[in-house]
């Protein structure tokens, strides 16, 4: 089983040193992880759909409907000027989308899925030259 973003960053929080941290990074080294780092991290890439209220999934961890990895690849939707992100998409569409994704997620993804989309994981240490020094060229 595929493990959840929320406990690469709980791994990564455990870790001492930027070697440690960089090979934390690296090990779960995937395009869908690399565009979930790109989300959080990189400039370019706003999101413009409003952060619904939500009610936290109550699944055990693996349990539940979607996980944040899969939705990565959907990301596009809630990503202004996204060539992908289809013509006539209204916010209020964007934003029941994100709902569904969000109470389908474990709450830890969920919210972690709101962090990234405000640009601040909130996990100290991991920053955009720290994820440029394992990822040369993503952001």
């Amino acid at each position: 089983m595929e493990k959840l973003y929320s406990e690469i960053l709980d791994e990564f929080k455990l870790v001492k040193t930027k070697e440690e941290r960089i090979n934390v990074l690296k090990k779960y080294d995937h395009p869908r992880w690399r565009s979930f780092l790109q989300a959080a991290f990189h400039p370019g890439i706003v999101f413009d759909v409003e952060i619904p209220k939500y009610r936290p999934a109550l699944e055990p961890a693996g349990l539940n409907f979607a996980y944040l990895g899969t939705e990565m690849t959907k990301m596009y939707r809630f990503v202004k000027n996204h060539p992908s992100r289809p013509e006539g998409l209204t916010p209020e569409k964007q934003k029941s989308l994100l709902l569904v994704v969000l109470e389908s997620l474990h709450k830890d993804e969920a919210e972690l899925l709101v962090k990234m989309m405000n640009k601040d994981l909130q996990v100290k240490f991991l920053t955009a030259n720290l994820v440029n020094e394992a990822f040369p060229g993503l952001l």
